[in-house]
């Protein structure tokens, strides 16, 4: 199998945010005050809860962006070996110190504000380490991001003589561009075709017709693309989205269209249809792998087809979506995997004609071998048939790619917890390294009539609990 490269012209570059290299500092806070001094509650299994401290801090940097006043607000609980748990939020404001008179130092904010959560360890001794991540808001911190440590020497608890010591580093603001490869307003398409049928451009829009005159056993039988030679490799901690509007696609139940991504040695593919979407892996080495179906029903004009590619070292995340492009591009269909190097689960011939009612019979099992890394954008058309069917059309037009940073994941081992709803009563999760505690929050998020959230499994034990509120 061999990909067919053509010819692209780059129309219109949109909305690139600048990059300029991270940098560190170091910074020393002092305590200027405690407004609400830390709440202390033990429960009936005896564990000491801390809620609600609140205190001000003096921070002075020598990174202008980082002095400011600082207010901390702290919760946690106490371990069974003395030590405490601590967790909270910080809003820092920035701006520059007076301190002519070191009894009463005055300050002057100078605009923008972080907004930091921290969690870490206070020792026996009262000795802290912390670790914040947050962003900025306003100013000329605006977008930027921020990565913390906070350590503090012993000795008694919120004593201003004692002080904070930082040292974090500044990010820049997530990437985020938009490119416009082609809207296919040339007169005439110049690039090769791959499969059986036709690749044309037709006022301003990219065609693709099939002729598929036999028997469909194969994805090899009856689909015809064509594309951009617009190369493009995946670096770690980011996503390219590569999408293009589906004009119309003719109404056959067995016609798809195609986005695909891929180069000569492998490609993915994400096919529409009327009633159901698939996404699937092809290499030269191995074949094909059925990655995901769906069944949800579909129109097939006036959207945008979507795959995403996000690489998280040394898996790759492939995510298919259908976007609406009459309500803002709200999510109308949506699938996720994971290509690991691992041979990962696929569906069988009779999962996927279950679903479809297409028997492709060259669908096999995942092979190990690394995800793919470098792609190049095809679009087209795919039916099964008997032989008899209508000759299907899909019709495209503005193909983009949008580039974006990511959070850096993590894929781990890790536990679904699930309980019932309950109409009179509304409960978080908590999690502790042993059943005396101390029990923090868990974050997690709703679904109708159930509760759910994943959780790490990195622990070799760890208790879960849902306290109602």
């Amino acid at each position: 199998m061999a990909i067919a490269t053509v010819a692209a012209t780059v129309v219109l570059a949109a909305r690139s945010v600048a990059a300029t290299t991270p940098s560190s500092y170091t910074s020393t806070g002092w305590i200027t005050g405690v407004p609400v001094l830390p709440l202390t509650v033990t429960n009936a299994l005896g564990q000491v809860l801390l809620r609600a401290n609140v205190h001000t801090v003096m921070v002075q940097s020598d990174d202008s962006r980082l002095t400011g006043n600082r207010t901390v607000i702290v919760n946690g609980g106490y371990n069974t070996d003395g030590t405490a748990a601590l967790y909270g939020s910080v809003y820092q404001e920035v701006g520059t110190w007076d301190l002519s008179d070191p009894k009463l130092p005055k300050f002057t904010p100078t605009g923008g504000l972080w907004e930091l959560d921290y969690r870490g360890v206070m020792g026996t001794d009262n000795s802290l380490q912390l670790h914040f991540v947050g962003h900025g808001q306003g100013g000329a911190i605006d977008g930027l991001r921020l990565e913390e440590n906070l350590t503090r020497a012993a000795g008694p608890i919120l004593d201003p003589a004692i002080p904070y010591r930082y040292t974090g580093t500044i990010k820049l603001p997530p990437e985020n561009t938009s490119l416009v490869v082609d809207n296919f307003d040339a007169l005439n398409y110049s690039g090769s075709v791959w499969g059986k049928g036709t690749i044309t451009l037709t006022d301003g829009r990219l065609v693709a017709r099939g002729d598929f005159p036999n028997v469909t056993r194969s994805i090899l039988d009856s689909y015809v693309f064509g594309g951009a030679q617009h190369p493009q490799s995946v670096p770690d901690g980011k996503t390219q989205e590569w999408r293009a509007d589906l004009v119309s696609l003719d109404g056959n139940a067995t016609n798809t269209a195609i986005i695909a991504v891929g180069t000569p040695n492998g490609l993915y593919a994400f096919h529409k249809g009327s009633a159901f979407e698939y996404l699937f892996k092809w290499t030269s080495a191995s074949g094909f792998s059925m990655l995901a179906c769906g069944t949800t029903a579909v129109r097939n004009t006036n959207v945008v087809l979507s795959l995403a590619l996000t690489r998280v070292q040394p898996n790759l995340v492939i995510t298919a979506r259908v976007l609406d492009k009459a309500a803002a591009n709200a999510v109308l269909y949506q699938a996720s995997v994971v290509d690991t190097p691992e041979a990962d689960p696929t569906l069988t011939v009779s999962q996927f004609e279950a679903l479809t009612g297409m028997r492709l019979t060259d669908l096999g099992p995942d092979q190990k071998a690394d995800p793919l890394t470098s792609f190049f954008p095809l679009l087209g058309v795919f039916q099964n048939t008997d032989g008899s069917e209508p000759a299907p059309t899909a019709i495209f037009d503005n193909l983009e790619l949008w580039t974006c940073e990511t959070p850096p994941l993590v894929i781990e081992h890790a536990v679904r917890l699930m309980w019932p709803a309950a109409a009179t009563a509304n409960y978080i999760l908590e999690s502790a390294a042993t059943v005396l505690g101390p029990w923090l929050p868990v974050q997690e998020w709703s679904m109708p009539g159930m509760q759910q959230m994943t959780a790490p499994a990195s622990e070799a034990a760890k208790f879960f609990r849902v306290r109602g509120w």
